[in-house]
């Protein structure tokens, strides 16, 4: 079970992302949380540095959609602005909306990567569904409640992965 909240990679952030790591690993999507991972969770539009990143990755010929429990509102006014695919509302971990994925893009889970900064969304999520995951540092510490409630979660599995010597919260793969 513990093998479910482990990432593929660890980083301190989005901007840490190595893109041409991802085309070795034969890599053709990137599934991508907004909140927290690419901006703080109560900024409504994409900093140059969230659009800079969306723009190496699809420089690279990674496609890129972006996947948020967020309400659907919210998340199509980031994802206009950068004009990419999004999924709003998502309910990670459910299944649902990542079965909706490779439905939409017609692909594999070996063919996709995820990243987010929450163990419990979307590293749980991604993993459960055998596709690769990222999991990023959250950029700030301000969270949403329910964002608290699954820090307190996260806590506790963090502890379990480093009494199994899995991961170290704050000790990153790069």
């Amino acid at each position: 079970m513990i093998r479910l909240f482990k990432p593929f990679k660890y980083v301190r952030s989005f901007r840490s992302i190595d893109v041409d790591n991802l085309i070795e690993h034969k890599k053709k999507l990137v599934i991508c949380d907004i909140d927290n991972t690419l901006v703080a969770h109560d900024e409504a539009l994409p900093s140059q540095e969230a659009k800079d990143f969306i723009k190496r990755v699809q420089d690279a010929g990674l496609q890129i959609c972006l996947i948020s429990n967020n309400n659907k509102d919210r998340v199509k006014l980031f994802a206009d602005a950068l004009e990419v695919p999004y999924y709003g509302f998502a309910k990670k971990p459910l299944r649902l909306t990542y079965k909706q994925i490779l439905k939409d893009y017609n692909m594999k889970p070996s063919d996709i990567v995820a990243v987010g900064d929450q163990l419990l969304t979307d590293v749980f999520g991604g993993n459960r569904m055998s596709i690769d995951t990222i999991l990023t540092h959250p950029l700030v510490t301000r969270d949403l409640k329910t964002t608290k409630l699954n820090r307190r979660l996260e806590n506790q599995i963090y502890r379990r992965l480093e009494k199994k010597n899995v991961m170290k919260r704050g000790v990153f793969d790069e």
